[in-house]
């Protein structure tokens, strides 16, 4: 659904209801839709939402991996698709591998290498917590069996692929693959990178880089706003990783630090510069005589000199405001280097804008704007960007899809369907690679996971060939899961503009009222008003522990089927006031909820 619209629709809902909203802890009453198709398991589905085994999905069967989503809109991911731990923040390619991080708010945290051609799963290596790691009895070779409450052997329970276990590791979106295949890991919350080797179809860390806090201008955001936690040390906090050419160098960029490290991979020998506030992703560029840093929590980015460690300059990007200011907010996310040249690409999330920069005049070369039609809303979220054969492939986390652009002409080609919020993409030959952090979206809590882990990610393999020569379907299909097509729009007009009328005539003052952390069957499961939407069997109040709720809903408007896009409060919150959630949010929450260095609502 379009979220202008679904945003329109909100706030006449507020400018003219009393509304009563239930909603569950995660913000989300029930996400799973009852009326998707079931895939059976022989087609690599355990359930309808979690895939165990490559699916390879083409025109003719996408319904098999049609989902719903709470918002309304549709996901069906094409190409051939593999599962991923929940919330899968990054892909890298090398030779026959691919390998993917996944940094949720989930028991542990993940690498996960697949094959290239197959998307099989090879090895995993798995970033435990040291605090969960001690309520077991054999901490370096366990997984969680919740059902019998107690440690069982990883050979027993999952030996279809081999497993490396680290203890007190984080992980955190970053991930590259070194020319020798040496894959490195940003460790976020515990200030290292990780290095892992795949050995006879087993990752095996070989290396851990240590990184330390370092200070920057006042004029930056304060470190409170940043991730200090009383009587904690303040940390760097590793985010995005690239390598340079020679494999003699790695660069990461220090999110608490606002920062870059440079860290010679032979001696360990670590230099530091400031880059702008939250250093997001970073790309060496013009045969790696520059590097262009992509500044999340200002309007541009930041290049270096990766020999001097020294700054260039910054290029601003979003909208100029005077002759000397530039709008703020824009979220520049990812990078990605033309190769050969000083031009980068850098997608802003929060303003739907693609932007190539000449790291080498520091100037904007070009502009290109992701929406999906003329005139739409913001929405969009790019923050994934890969560059092949003069084309530009853009994640949009809001769309669910891919973009196609033309670097020459800036036009779009055309929309590939992904899963649910692409966070990433990468090239490779006459294929991309996509992450999806939510999947297929929320399946059942068999393992009694928590709300923030009842998804799986989703690995997705698109083949090029095969795709241009279905691109107008392709990109139909996309336009018609997110109700951009032309009649889906002034079909959604024409509706709105039949309620705003009515409602204006009927309504003349509005209450809002937020309820959290019970969800609406808990409370209101044997309201007779509920009808068929409320579930008596879940119910644990009633008027005598409700009075108050139930003499409103007795009394005013009683939203009993209403959805929010968002698994946990940090999400709720922001989606009850806009319908909508930034990427920032998206991407700190699970690091925060589950006690991994950040605090939260940063900033």
């Amino acid at each position: 659904m379009n979220i202008g619209r679904l945003y329109f629709l909100f706030i006449l809902l507020i400018d003219f209801f009393i509304i009563f909203i239930f909603i569950s802890p995660s913000f989300a009453t029930k996400i799973t839709d009852n009326n998707t198709i079931v895939a059976v398991k022989k087609r690599g589905l355990f359930n309808d939402k979690n895939i165990l085994s490559p699916i390879r999905v083409y025109l003719k069967n996408l319904r098999i991996v049609e989902h719903t989503l709470p918002t309304g809109r549709k996901i069906t991911p094409f190409g051939l698709i593999n599962g991923t731990p929940n919330f899968a923040t990054n892909v890298a390619v090398w030779h026959n591998l691919v390998a993917v991080l996944a940094n949720g708010a989930t028991f542990y945290q993940s690498v996960t290498v697949y094959n290239k051609h197959t998307l099989s799963k090879i090895a995993q290596y798995r970033a435990y917590k040291e605090r969960r790691l001690k309520k077991f009895k054999h901490p370096n070779f366990v997984v969680y069996n919740p059902k019998q409450a107690k440690s069982a052997s990883i050979n027993k329970t999952m030996a279809r692929f081999s497993y490396a276990r680290n203890k007190n590791q984080d992980l955190f979106q970053g991930l590259a693959f070194a020319p020798n295949g040496i894959i490195y890991a940003a460790g976020g919350g515990v200030n290292d990178i990780v290095a892992l080797k795949l050995i006879k179809n087993k990752l095996i860390v070989v290396k851990k880089y240590a990184l330390k806090y370092q200070p920057f201008p006042k004029n930056q955001y304060p470190y409170q706003y940043q991730g200090h936690q009383f009587k904690k040390p303040y940390l760097f906090y590793p985010d995005f990783i690239a390598v340079s050419k020679n494999g003699k160098y790695l660069y990461t960029s220090g999110l608490l630090s606002n920062s870059v490290a440079r860290i010679d991979l032979i001696t360990g020998k670590t230099a530091y510069v400031n880059a702008g506030p939250y250093p997001f992703a970073l790309s060496l560029s013009d045969n790696d005589k520059r590097l262009v840093v992509s500044d999340w929590g200002t309007n541009g980015v930041t290049v270096i000199n990766p020999i001097t460690m020294k700054k260039s300059g910054f290029v601003y990007t979003g909208k100029r405001l005077t002759k000397d200011s530039y709008g703020a907010g824009v979220h520049p996310t990812a990078i990605t280097d033309i190769k050969g040249t000083p031009y980068v690409l850098i997608a802003d999330s929060n303003n739907d804008y693609i932007y190539e920069i000449n790291s080498k005049t520091l100037k904007v070369v070009k502009v290109i704007n992701d929406a999906p039609y003329n005139n739409a809303p913001p929405g969009s979220y790019p923050d994934g960007i890969a560059f092949k054969d003069n084309k530009i492939y853009v994640a949009n986390a809001g769309n669910n899809d891919i973009a196609i652009y033309n670097l020459k002409s800036g036009k779009r080609t055309g929309l590939i369907p992904a899963a649910w919020y692409p966070t990433a993409v990468a090239s490779s030959k006459n294929s991309i690679y996509i992450v999806n952090a939510k999947g297929l979206g929320s399946g059942p809590n068999i393992y009694y996971q928590w709300i923030g882990d009842f998804m799986d990610g989703v690995v997705q393999k698109v083949n090029l060939n095969y795709a241009f020569k279905h691109i107008k379907y392709l990109t139909y299909r996309s336009l018609k899961n997110n109700g951009f097509l032309l009649s889906q729009r002034l079909t959604l007009e024409a509706q709105n503009s039949k309620i705003a009328k009515f409602l204006r005539s009927h309504i003349k003052y509005v209450v809002f009222i937020l309820r959290e952390n019970k969800t609406f069957d808990e409370d209101f499961g044997d309201y007779k008003r509920a009808g068929a939407w409320a579930d008596p069997h879940l119910d644990l109040y009633n008027k005598k522990e409700l009075p108050n709720a139930y003499k409103l809903a007795d009394n005013y408007a009683l939203f009993v089927n209403f959805m929010a896009d968002g698994e946990v409060t940090a999400q709720g919150h922001e989606w009850t006031t806009g319908a909508s959630d930034s990427d920032f949010v998206q991407r700190t929450w699970p690091e925060y909820y589950s006690g991994r260095g950040l605090v939260g609502n940063p900033g």
